[in-house]
């Protein structure tokens, strides 16, 4: 299956267990991958056949920084909710870290989600 990515993508974001961890925002580090079917956008070379990922981008950014969040677990499943109400997308894989935690050992949480119905 073809796939549509963002990677490293840095978000501000409100999230932390604790109301005081929450008080700032701290840089959350998003990757996306949405899978679908793009031979028909590069049959015919026309990007309303594919999934934008400057759209991708900006959608994900709205909602991360705009939301508040407790657990890195709860940011990704908001993100894979919004890229699986894109027409195309039949399943997407969420990666989310904090940006405090991006160096080795890298740590984060990844989902992956599929269209039903």
């Amino acid at each position: 299956m073809d796939k549509v990515f963002v990677k490293n993508l840095v978000v501000p974001c409100k999230v932390g267990v604790t109301q005081e961890e929450r008080l700032k925002k701290q840089n959350v580090i998003v990757e996306i991958d949405v899978f679908c079917d793009l031979r028909s956008a590069g049959d015919i070379d026309d990007l309303s056949k594919s999934i934008s990922y400057v759209e991708i981008q900006e959608k994900v950014i709205e909602a991360v920084n705009n939301g508040e969040f407790k657990l890195l677990e709860s940011v990704a499943e908001t993100v894979a909710s919004l890229i699986l109400k894109i027409p195309l997308a039949s399943k997407v894989v969420v990666s989310v870290r904090k940006q405090k935690y991006a160096k080795e050992p890298s740590m984060g949480i990844e989902i992956s989600r599929e269209r039903h119905g």
